[in-house]
């Protein structure tokens, strides 16, 4: 069973869940500038996690086989091409695939192929921000996914030093930590959570408006921390008792709270954890990963719970 399919892991399980980094990355490049800047976060963790890489290139299949074949030889030289001015990828030995598809299901299935522990792409064409990811074939691989995506805005020179994780108590939320924890292993991890104060507004008075909403603040803050403290010894174990792991709790909208702590903190990494349901809602990506998406404060990996 795919460990996003569980809800009942024991302690040894948790341990082997929360700390296993990935060792083969599938890196999807449309041979721009933007997959360049991938391409170099690509090399940087497949180098600290003694990593296979694997980058792949889609042809377009209804090109003639004698044009397929021309551009599969200019696509394996560029991307080779590309490779040799990043530091680092000559002691790899990635390997290169140039293949002929449509669109985002190639890319699936060679993830499945090749049994990827992570995508990392680009962003999308649209790096101004100004029109949804919707139907781009970036939310396309998140959305009909397994695998947890790593899409790359800017360029890259160092592992990941600061991680922000937007976190609920619900299982993808612990997904989301120990994916963090595996990908960035030496990194300081803060963990975002908002929360609303219910029914202030219906107590009559502002005396006792105020009393009851400091009130219940009071005990809604307690009680988060204490879930909070909960749900990451959960993800982390006691296998690394010495993370460090700040708890930030704010009353607000969550994606509010979430882009004003990023700004705050200004974060490498920020980690977005996003169901995988059936139905109309597996038609979504979700309104908070997608609002991020569209214009990245930072590398954004986002993680399907199931």
């Amino acid at each position: 069973m795919p460990p996003s399919a569980r809800t009942d892991d024991s302690p040894a399980d948790t341990a082997a869940a929360a700390f296993k980094a990935p060792k083969t990355i599938l890196m999807a490049t449309d041979l721009s500038a933007r997959s360049d800047r991938a391409l170099e976060r690509a090399v940087n963790l497949a180098n600290q996690h003694e990593a296979r890489l694997v980058i792949l290139n889609i042809i377009d299949e209804d090109l003639p086989s004698s044009v397929q074949d021309r551009v599969r030889d200019a696509t394996l030289k560029e991307i080779q091409s590309s490779l040799d001015r990043v530091d680092g990828a000559k002691a790899l030995e990635p390997a290169i695939d140039a293949i002929a598809g449509k669109d985002y299901r190639d890319i699936l299935d060679h993830a499945d192929k090749i049994a990827a522990d992570l995508i990392v792409m680009g962003i999308h064409r649209n790096e101004a921000g100004n029109k949804p990811i919707a139907g781009t074939t970036m939310e396309r691989v998140i959305r009909k996914g397994q695998q947890p995506v790593l899409v790359v805005p800017n360029r890259t020179d160092s592992t990941y030093k600061k991680v922000a994780i937007a976190v609920d108590f619900s299982a993808f939320s612990r997904i989301a930590i120990r994916q963090a924890l595996s990908l960035a292993p030496d990194a300081e991890f803060n963990a975002i959570h908002s929360y609303h104060v219910p029914f202030g507004g219906f107590q009559r008075g502002r005396e006792t408006r105020n009393a009851y909403k400091e009130e219940h603040e009071r005990t809604l803050t307690q009680m988060i921390e204490d879930e909070m403290e909960t749900l990451i010894g959960s993800a982390t174990t006691s296998a690394r008792p010495d993370i460090p792991f700040h708890k930030i709790v704010k009353q607000g909208e969550t994606q509010s709270v979430i882009r004003s702590e990023v700004e705050r903190l200004q974060p490498d990494l920020l980690v977005l954890g996003t169901h995988g349901r059936v139905g109309l809602t597996h038609a979504l990506l979700g309104s908070i990963a997608e609002s991020f998406l569209n214009n990245p404060p930072c590398d954004v990996l986002v993680v399907k719970a199931w």
